[in-house]
């Protein structure tokens, strides 16, 4: 494999190094191609939505960095992004935004993020394990936080007139392997804060939440909309 490369002016960032291999865009089986380089990106770049870095190799990864870690103590990750936004005004961010947009028909599955959490024959985990941690901190200040907060954010976007399958939901449930979860959640004991979790007496159930399960049946979890009678308050 031959590898080229040049220099490409730009409005802002003055010169960068492009590296190309073969078609305007088309990366080989053996082959690395870095542009057109996408000029948003500050640090290091490739494509656009229009000019896309393109393969037709299956089972084939963009990028891919296998790592291993032998410390004993301490934290790896194998990738850490940061993002501090100092504006004051009404700018927004992500520190990882992921996409995957399917323009083919019959594809097998399609996941915008697939987060694991795999632990080996003979690997055990003292604390806590997930396949994904999702955290809100705020530091202590004496404030009212705005907004709606939550750890966990779940959002549908399904445009108009999309006849949507009979198994649908924000959260979804499967037993992927041989042994099953026993639990659906794990909430804090009642006993040790009851603004999650508390008993609740001598109400007559007013609303429900509707689930499904994989076979397609419904099923209805009792709700009310007072907290009358109900352990630890409000």
């Amino acid at each position: 494999m031959s590898l080229s490369g040049k220099w490409l002016k730009t409005a802002s960032n003055g010169k960068r190094l492009q590296f190309r291999n073969g078609a305007y865009t088309a990366i080989g089986a053996a082959g690395i191609d870095f542009g057109p380089i996408n000029s948003t990106a500050l640090l290091h770049g490739g494509g656009t939505e229009t000019y896309r870095l393109t393969t037709s190799t299956a089972n084939s990864k963009f990028l891919a960095y296998y790592c291993s870690s032998s410390a004993a103590t301490g934290d790896t990750r194998t990738a850490y992004l940061d993002l501090e936004l100092a504006g004051a005004g009404a700018a927004a961010g992500d520190a990882v935004r992921t996409r995957i947009s399917v323009s083919g028909t019959g594809i097998g599955y399609a996941t915008g993020l697939h987060s694991t959490c795999q632990i080996a024959a003979g690997g055990t985990v003292a604390g806590e394990s997930s396949g994904l941690r999702a955290t809100y901190e705020a530091a202590s200040a004496t404030r009212n936080l705005g907004g709606a907060i939550s750890a966990l954010h779940l959002a549908s976007y399904v445009g108009a007139n999309n006849t949507m399958p009979t198994i649908n939901a924000f959260i979804r449930c499967t037993k992927d392997g041989s042994v099953n979860f026993d639990h659906l959640l794990a909430l804090p004991a009642a006993a040790a804060d009851s603004t999650i979790f508390a008993t609740h007496t001598t109400q007559n159930f007013s609303h429900s939440i509707r689930i499904i399960d994989s076979a397609g049946t419904a099923y209805y979890i009792m709700c009310v909309d007072d907290a009358t009678n109900r352990g630890g308050g409000s």
